[in-house]
């Protein structure tokens, strides 16, 4: 059998100030040639145990015990030069929000040639075409990208390294089902060629389909019952938000066109579509951080102009955007209560003890203690990362709050916890909801009205009835 690339036995990794480990007593074998599937619950520690193959931990973090080696070498106690030459010659790394590692200056094509192993130039498009993207994305900005394809763009950073060991942080979180089975079919091949590839996860139908060998950290999941969203017909206000002719030109090509959407009070509406559809975009038009974009928005049936910049002070607060990557939106050199403690006080909050009662109930709201007021982003999960994206919107006390992809990271029983937390805000402030997804099930236990869109524009729209017809 082959020696194995990577072995983890009994390693426990606790962070400074915090009474529970980020990873208690994980043991792992990478094999080449094989997919080993990390499951287990948000905050569990599997992107914790993913960095630490790759030599790091957050700061403040050590190796409380247990053993890790990776191609031979104790990677938690290398000097830093020999742990950089090990990593750019044989491992690679691919994070949840792989957006982030991409530089938004450079276009694909010489992202790809920065890191390749040789000079050959047809390489990058011939990697492009092994993640199933064609060419022209060669020419075109991280920025210009979506989710799903700046997750194959880093994917293709590592194919063209030629590494040894991959570890690839949640996938397949935010990405529709074709997408998916494509990123899978991507890990495979790559797997068959002799890289021992690790991916972490919750989707554990398609990780069980893909692995080879399964590691589940922490407590298994119970099977919880769900409740089905009524879409009874029932007296409704008038629109809290409403939208029409909205578009988006970027570099030559609409990507958003002739859109209407309207939302009332205390509902929730689902936007779905395929990755690539242009959901993103038009959830950033909605919250007003696309500046050419046209088209006309009312809130509460008053004019509401598009670009956030040239709306009143008093109304920027009022639609929220709840991001895909919330680590892209958090400010890694700040803590979790500074983070919410902003949009309190431009909400007029005053006094530390005021603040930080106010701070502890937004976090109870989203399901974490007081605690998580003194950390920072990097001792979060990915989990964990999103509530607090959920709280600081919830600080701004919207009209409107913007999900998009909220649960695509977490596991089924942190999903539900936060859906429902989103629901009991949307009942109890008659908060309206745009939930941006590509789960048929979230949207039918959720969402009364449905947007379904196709490369940017609306191809359906009405009751869930019509997401109920996609099944």
């Amino acid at each position: 059998m082959t020696d194995p690339a990577v072995v983890a036995e009994h390693l426990t990794i606790t962070a400074a100030g915090t009474a529970a480990p980020l990873l208690q007593g994980g043991s792992i074998t990478l094999r080449p040639g094989t997919v080993t599937a990390i499951t287990g619950e948000s905050g569990s520690g599997k992107t914790t145990l993913l960095q630490a193959i790759v030599g790091y931990l957050p700061a403040g973090a050590r190796r409380e015990s247990g053993s890790l080696r990776v191609l031979g070498h104790d990677v938690l106690t290398m000097e830093p030069e020999p742990l950089r030459r090990l990593r750019r010659a044989h491992l690679a790394f691919v994070g949840q929000d792989p957006g982030s590692a991409l530089n938004p200056t450079m276009r694909v094509g010489a992202l790809l040639r920065e890191v390749a192993a040789t000079r050959d130039p047809d390489k990058p498009a011939r990697v492009l075409e092994r993640v199933q993207l064609p060419a022209s994305v060669l020419h075109r900005r991280p920025g210009a990208l979506s989710g799903g394809q700046q997750r194959r763009v880093a994917l293709a950073r590592a194919l063209i390294r030629g590494v040894d060991v991959l570890l690839v942080d949640e996938p397949f979180a935010g990405l529709d089902g074709r997408v998916r089975r494509e990123v899978a079919d991507v890990l495979r091949r790559l797997a068959d060629t002799g890289v021992a590839v690790a991916v972490s996860g919750h989707d554990t139908t398609i990780l069980h389909e893909l692995a080879d060998h399964t590691v589940h950290l922490g407590v298994p999941v119970t099977t919880r019952v769900h409740t089905t969203a009524t879409t009874a017909e029932t007296p409704r206000g008038s629109a809290v938000l409403s939208a029409s002719g909205l578009g988006l030109v970027r570099g030559g090509r609409a990507v958003l066109a002739g859109v209407d959407l309207s939302v009332h009070p205390g509902e929730a509406t689902a936007v779905l579509g395929e990755s690539g559809a242009g959901k993103t975009t038009l959830a950033r038009v909605l919250a007003g951080l696309e500046s050419a974009a046209t088209g006309t928005m009312r809130l509460h049936e008053a004019p509401l102009r598009l670009p956030i910049a040239r709306r009143p002070r008093s109304l920027r607060g009022r639609i929220q955007l709840i991001p895909q990557n919330p680590l892209s939106t958090l400010n890694p050199a700040h803590t979790v209560g500074h983070t919410l403690a902003r949009p309190l006080r431009r909400r007029g909050v005053r006094g530390r003890a005021h603040l930080d009662s106010t701070v502890t109930a937004l976090l109870a709201t989203v399901g974490l203690t007081g605690a998580f007021a003194a950390r920072y982003p990097s001792e979060l999960s990915g989990g964990q990362r999103q509530r607090i994206s959920i709280a600081r919107a919830l600080a701004a006390e919207p009209d409107v709050l913007i999900c998009d992809e909220v649960t695509s990271a977490l596991d089924a029983a942190t999903a539900q916890s936060v859906m429902d937390v989103l629901r009991g805000t949307m009942h109890e402030r008659h908060t309206s909801l745009i939930v941006i997804t590509h789960d048929l099930e979230l949207a039918a236990r959720y969402c009364r009205d449905v947007l379904v869109i196709d490369d940017g524009r609306v191809v359906e729209s009405g009751s869930y009835a019509a997401a109920d017809r996609l099944r």
